[in-house]
């Protein structure tokens, strides 16, 4: 059973259900009609549709989500990314003098705000104001996070895992609350999220193959990553691991092609943090200084605080303007990963939601310790791989929001990219255990209480 749908098709579909909205609106019914045809073709072609059904259906929900909210409405950067945008089409989309750019729009890479500005642009032709033109940035995000649920699909089917497992990991993954959140952005941690899943995936078949191919995939998505966000480059130490464990295997230390290709992604990995050389260089900060953020400050509560207090915990929503700060980060991270930063209508789904999201942060915890008693894939450097990726992308998070206190340094955007990895070792945990019936049963019935859940709580509030 396979996933036809792939990343061109995909942002066609995005494409066009955003050139409908913007030219007729009501695009909701464009895509579900397109949709509607490929998997009718997909059934005629080959008599398989279920991958498919699944990715396209949590699509349909999330262009539901965007299209039911406004971009400024439900996150804390919109109008910094705004001003990039609005910096690159006043300067006719070049960018001259850098460090005009570094003064005026909040120390962030061009490459995003680049792409902000030609959407945005397009819709001023097609006669929308720069400020609603801007909002349409979000099917772009849209499209990064539909690729990661086709990228995710990829990943899985490089290892043997059974189809039933497969499957019931793929759906729990797209219909993750955080990924209909994702979608509605218009920051650049979505697109940034795609290309370091892209990264992953590239990296998994260079450490099966050893092709020039794939490593010059994996150092064009990272420069590309990294001209979007530095955490781009969080994933270099779990990249490295995986390169070294191959050299020590390697009958031929010194074979010219290895150390050509480490040469090549290191070399990527350098002028991806170039834009940060620069800040310093100009002596500009890599985290930007807080402005007006004092209403969301975790400043007042010590580290150990942060890690354990439970004052909150009994509250499913984190709403920082409602007074709903969450100051322990961890508790943060599932908050904001079920609901973003806000107040949904309704108690009792969030209540529901909260708890299966607990319940869900216990089995990927408790699977990932059963990554150090058996071997992933009967190799031992993917275990390696992931424990050096939570570190990596942990510690940064860590440093960050030490660096920045304030909640929204807390988010669960900033270490979005171990969402897929935890499903990868779930899955693992799954196919390694021989689990009863009512158990399955009792689990398949989570995944779909959790995407009901999600549903009606967008029904309530959009």
């Amino acid at each position: 059973m396979g996933l036809h749908f792939n990343l061109v098709g995909m942002f066609g579909l995005c494409m066009v259900t955003m050139l409908w909205q913007a030219a007729w609106g009501n695009s909701w019914l464009i895509a579900f009609a397109l949709c509607c045809l490929w998997l009718c073709w997909c059934w005629r072609k080959h008599k398989s549709l279920v991958p498919d059904a699944i990715l396209l259906t949590a699509f349909l929900m999330n262009l539901w989500y965007v299209l039911g909210s406004w971009g400024n409405v439900r996150q804390h950067d919109y109008f910094n990314f705004f001003m990039h945008a609005d910096y690159f089409i006043r300067h006719d989309f070049f960018l001259s003098r850098p460090i005009d750019y570094l003064q005026e729009a909040y120390f962030q890479p061009p490459l995003w705000g680049l792409i902000c500005a030609l959407i945005t642009k397009l819709m001023m032709v097609l006669g929308y104001s720069k400020e609603l033109g801007f909002d349409f940035v979000r099917f772009i995000s849209l499209f990064a996070v539909s690729g990661c649920g086709i990228i995710f699909w990829r990943i899985i089917k490089l290892f043997d895992i059974r189809e039933n497992i497969r499957l019931g990991i793929f759906t729990l993954f797209v219909f993750l609350p955080i990924n209909g959140i994702m979608a509605n952005l218009v920051n650049n941690d979505t697109m940034v999220y795609f290309l370091m899943m892209l990264v992953i995936y590239q990296t998994f078949l260079w450490f099966e193959n050893g092709s020039w191919r794939q490593v010059f995939y994996i150092s064009g998505l990272l420069f590309l990553g990294a001209m979007i966000k530095f955490s781009a480059l969080m994933l270099m130490p779990a990249l490295g691991i995986l390169g070294l464990y191959k050299l020590i295997k390697s009958p031929n230390k010194l074979s010219s092609k290895l150390w050509g290709q480490f040469f090549v992604v290191g070399v990527s990995a350098v002028l991806g943090f170039s834009w940060g050389i620069l800040l310093l260089y100009h002596g500009l900060p890599l985290t930007p200084p807080p402005l007006n953020n004092e209403y969301q400050s975790i400043a007042q509560y010590g580290f150990f605080e942060k890690m354990f207090i439970t004052d909150m915990v009994a509250v499913p929503f984190a709403d920082v303007r409602a007074g709903q700060l969450e100051p322990n980060v961890w508790i943060s991270l599932i908050k904001t990963s079920l609901f973003g930063e806000w107040t949904w209508k309704s108690l009792f789904l969030g209540y529901v939601l909260y708890a299966l999201g607990i319940i869900l942060a216990v089995a990927v915890v408790g699977s990932f310790i059963f990554l150090f008693r058996k071997k992933f894939a009967d190799n031992v450097a993917y275990n390696i791989f992931f424990v050096v990726l939570v570190i990596s992308v942990l510690g940064a998070w860590g440093n960050f929001w030490i660096d920045y206190p304030y909640f929204c340094s807390t988010e669960f955007r900033y270490v979005i990219i171990l969402l897929p990895m935890s499903m990868l070792w779930l899955a693992f945990y799954l196919q390694n255990k021989s689990l009863p019936n009512v158990l399955n049963y009792t689990l398949a019935g989570g995944v779909f209480l959790m995407i009901f859940a999600r549903f009606m709580l967008y029904l309530y509030t959009i």
